[in-house]
């Protein structure tokens, strides 16, 4: 009896072990950062500056209207919807993981850097702002591909810091080029070799 009873407690000691760490393997993927769910919005942002990018260069340098710059406005409607993007995103989040507070932090980081040169370059002029944008667009997907381990990201947010460093030296037409250039790398390429997202 004293045997029977044993191997019976053994057997409940190992259903309790794997129990216990199946519900751990369950809570570290519903914790995990799901980097395919951001997708939409690196292709969205990348598209969208490179298309406004090319459009503004041919706006005031093809057919030389002034106010040729208005094409950024797409931008604050961007902006909108990324944020209302990860509104619900945090709405329907589970748990925040440590990914997802560095994530936040990076990119919010990043939005007030932009937002400072933006109200900055009456003084410093544009020539000297869109290559500093292609060193933020860098260091954002950069440090996030470090974080999320995807490397893609990571090569291509230096791609971009690199392509700022060169727009430095060159006119205002050509930085638009290269501005197009830099979230191409950074954005687009990485953001079309993420995995499709799936339905948790």
């Amino acid at each position: 009896m004293s045997i029977i009873y044993n191997r019976g407690t053994m057997n409940q000691q190992e259903l309790s072990n794997q129990d216990s760490i199946k519900i751990i393997m369950e809570m570290v993927q519903s914790t995990k950062y799901n980097i395919a769910r951001d997708k939409v919005i690196y292709l969205m942002w990348g598209y969208l500056v490179a298309i406004s990018s090319l459009a503004h260069y041919v706006l005031k340098f093809q057919f030389e209207i002034s106010q040729a710059y208005y094409v950024w406005l797409s931008m604050p409607v961007a902006g909108i919807i990324t944020g209302i993007y990860y509104g619900r995103k945090k709405k329907h989040s589970t748990a925040k993981t440590f990914t997802d507070r560095a994530m936040s932090s990076i990119w919010i980081a990043f939005i007030v850097a932009l937002i400072i040169f933006l109200l900055a370059s009456p003084q410093i002029g544009w020539s000297a702002v869109y290559p500093i944008f292609m060193v933020l667009y860098g260091i954002g997907t950069a440090t996030s591909g470090g974080i999320m381990k995807f490397k893609p990201l990571v090569i291509g947010g230096y791609l971009s810091m690199g392509v700022g460093l060169l727009a430095f030296y060159q006119p205002f037409d050509i930085q638009l080029f290269l501005l197009a250039l830099a979230v191409i790398v950074s954005y687009v390429i990485p953001g079309h070799l993420l995995p499709k997202a799936q339905n948790d």
